[in-house]
């Protein structure tokens, strides 16, 4: 086990870049956290409780786990932003955590993590946010997130039907594995190119595009896959839906009451958005007030 920076992780980096979900148990989906210390114990605490009450609970983390806010932004507006960037010990208690749960903790790269990896770097809240970040982290530090990050997924599959990713991929997904391989890919705009940065950058995709995308993995994965469940964006209501075949639980770029994430039951068959809205989307932090 890790704690407070003593212990660096040796395991060799992974190539297999999506993973199929058990059809039985219950699914924690959070969306980005930037940074988020306070969101990422909320929902720590929830998969802990669940653990040592003995549910069989997994849970994917959608990608953009670091880069959080600058003063400029938290002052600008306080009612999204109002956090200080805990990056690093986000990082690490992340690592420690899927140190112990490596099969129930599922780490799904966005964005903003691969600039660690030699993707383009991010300027959300700072002119290079891999920079920013990568100054204020320990040797230890530098190595534990860049092995959570080349260990990273590009996709999850919920047989209950569900697709669960950062961006929301299209017509350059045709298989999942097209995904598979060391990243970053090869800057050659090949079929892998296009997949994995359409997974790490679209914002959405119509309906149809959605749907087609779906059936073609549904064939793929022989589980008939409905729905794709993703981050990447912000909403201040904390949820929305697009084309009934799209859906992001939001935590940031949400004022804190509105911050939702979802609970899926395993077992039972997901067909709409309307379906997860009305029965598996959960406040992060209900009936509370504001932060003293």
């Amino acid at each position: 086990m890790c704690r407070h920076g003593q212990e660096r992780p040796n395991v060799r980096p992974v190539t297999k870049r999506s993973l199929l979900l058990p059809d039985r148990g219950t699914l924690l989906v959070s969306t980005d956290l930037h940074g988020n210390l306070e969101d990422f114990l909320a929902l720590e605490a929830k998969a802990e409780a669940a653990w040592r009450a003995g549910i069989d609970l997994h849970w994917a983390l959608l990608g953009d786990l670091v880069h959080g806010p600058d003063e400029r932004a938290r002052r600008q507006m306080p009612d999204l932003y109002d956090y200080d960037d805990e990056s690093p010990a986000l990082v690490d208690r992340l690592f420690e955590l899927k140190q112990r749960q490596p099969q129930r903790v599922h780490v799904v790269l966005g964005n903003h993590d691969v600039g660690h990896l030699g993707f383009p770097h991010t300027s959300k809240f700072h002119p290079d946010e891999v920079e920013a970040l990568e100054v204020r982290l320990s040797a230890a530090q530098h190595e534990r997130m860049r092995w959570l990050f080349s260990n990273g997924l590009l996709a999850l599959v919920a047989p209950c039907g569900l697709l669960l990713s950062h961006g929301v991929p299209g017509d350059s997904l045709t298989s999942l594995a097209v995904l598979d391989g060391v990243l970053p890919p090869t800057k050659d705009p090949d079929s892998r190119f296009r997949a994995v940065n359409e997974l790490l950058w679209s914002y959405g995709q119509s309906a149809p595009v959605a749907a087609s995308m779906l059936e073609r993995i549904s064939d793929e994965v022989g589980h008939r896959l409905r729905v794709v469940v993703h981050g990447h964006d912000r909403d201040q209501s904390g949820w929305y839906i697009e084309g009934d075949n799209q859906v992001q639980p939001v935590l940031f770029g949400a004022p804190r009451a509105n911050k939702r994430y979802l609970e899926v039951d395993l077992s039972r068959r997901v067909d709409s958005c309307r379906h997860l809205e009305s029965d598996m989307l959960r406040h992060l932090h209900p009936l509370q007030g504001p932060r003293s």
